[in-house]
């Protein structure tokens, strides 16, 4: 027997901690002040990431590593994060109704189903309009990398996400051009307002003000004393000495110093995860890339004392099928996929549902994507069945009907 055989064999029985305390509580314990979203399109494979426990075939390649939490397991892939693991939640038994790319980001990102008359607000939209206050200097929904940037549907567009496409370069146009003096940009902006507020007396409208509160919005941001958050050079050497140089760790990196400023929703785009063919010679520099940045955001929002109050959450459309396909892939799954959380009270160094030994359907607590993504809310103190009506007045709940597992938390 090989060393991989014995690893396999040894942690079969009894690897997956069953899931304690799982009494539902009627308020959070440790409510959450932000999200970390991470997003990882093209659909993880679970088999080759945290969801180990299935029956050997269909592991494909992958070996299995412990962790320093006890009764978890990983893959071989996730070296730093088996170190980590004491502070994950492991959420097994995801399900979706969508197996295409483009309608499960949608389900996933907005807990809907795409529809040719209606674009809904993600997630984040939806926090960034709820939690938004006055005195707020930066926005609320931040999206970085590539990838779908974070609309808000029917919301008026001051609440679709700020893109940072790369975080290292900082906001483009924040800065006032330097052949515009500070006396003429205010007799501008005085020129602008008197124009708006005339128009808005004659012709206003709903998409007009969204238009006027999105240019004042931009213009706090620009004066914004924690515009600097932004800045990653300007972060302390014990932190960014925690990240590589690549652009995932960069928008960890990026991701920390903004809700440390307090913003509530970030969402860190990490794609390119579609491996139907060579999966084994393709996914592990993707892979390294998750290991690595996720387990420096981890010790990066420990070392700042944010982990208690910042609800990390790592996502995916769908998984990936068990059985490895001729061209050495594997296809899309909707049935039984994984997905992570830490921080904010999570009950980490656990798992919370099974698939089937055979990998092919979740099968303890099923966690479909609504349920999800009213679990998120209700940490921030949301009420997933909170209402908003479309521009044609037909009310949305910002969770679809999903209820929030209030178990998973302490």
């Amino acid at each position: 027997m090989d060393r991989r055989d014995f690893i396999y064999r040894a942690g079969l029985t009894g690897a997956s901690l069953p899931f304690l305390n799982a009494t539902a509580a009627s308020a959070p314990a440790a409510k959450a002040k932000s999200v970390i979203y991470i997003f990882l399109s093209g659909g993880l494979s679970q088999y080759d990431s945290f969801n180990v426990e299935v029956d050997k075939p269909v592991l494909g390649k992958s070996s299995i590593i412990k962790s320093n939490a006890d009764g978890i397991r990983v893959s071989h892939y996730y070296p730093n994060l088996a170190k980590q693991m004491d502070k994950l939640l492991v959420l097994n038994s995801m399900k979706t109704n969508q197996g295409a790319h483009p309608s499960g980001i949608y389900k996933m990102l907005t807990g809907y189903n795409p529809r040719a008359t209606i674009t809904h607000p993600e997630l984040g939209a939806w926090v960034n309009k709820s939690l938004t206050n006055p005195q707020d200097s930066l926005p609320n929904f931040v999206s970085i990398g590539g990838g779908r940037s974070g609309t808000a549907g029917f919301f008026p567009g001051q609440w679709a996400a700020l893109p940072v496409k790369d975080p290292s370069e900082g906001i483009d146009f924040v800065k006032r051009h330097q052949a515009v003096g500070e006396k003429t940009f205010q007799k501008r902006l005085d020129i602008l307002n008197e124009l708006n507020s005339d128009f808005e007396e004659n012709f206003g409208a709903k998409d007009t003000q969204s238009y006027v509160n999105t240019y004042a919005g931009s213009l706090k941001f620009m004066n914004s004393k924690d515009i600097d958050a932004f800045e990653l050079q300007n972060e302390n050497a014990n932190i960014t000495k925690l990240y590589d140089k690549g652009e995932f760790g960069r928008s960890c990196l990026l991701a920390g110093r903004l809700v440390e400023r307090g913003v509530r929703f970030v969402k860190v785009n990490l794609g390119g995860w579609d491996y139907h063919d060579d999966i084994y010679g393709r996914m592990p520099g993707n892979a390294k890339k998750l290991d690595s940045g996720l387990s420096a955001l981890l010790n990066h929002l420990t070392q700042k004392g944010l982990l208690d109050s910042t609800l990390v959450v790592v996502s995916t459309e769908f998984g990936r099928k068990p059985e490895v396909n001729r061209n050495s892939g594997r296809d899309h799954h909707p049935d039984g996929f994984t997905c992570l959380m830490a921080g904010a009270g999570v009950k980490a160094g656990q798992i919370y549902g099974t698939t089937t030994k055979d990998g092919k359907h979740a099968e303890e607590t099923p966690l479909d994507v609504t349920d999800f993504n009213a679990t998120i809310a209700w940490r921030l103190g949301i009420d997933p069945a909170l209402e908003e009506n479309s521009a044609s007045g037909r009310p949305f709940e910002l969770a679809n009907k999903g209820e929030a597992r209030t178990e998973l938390f302490l």
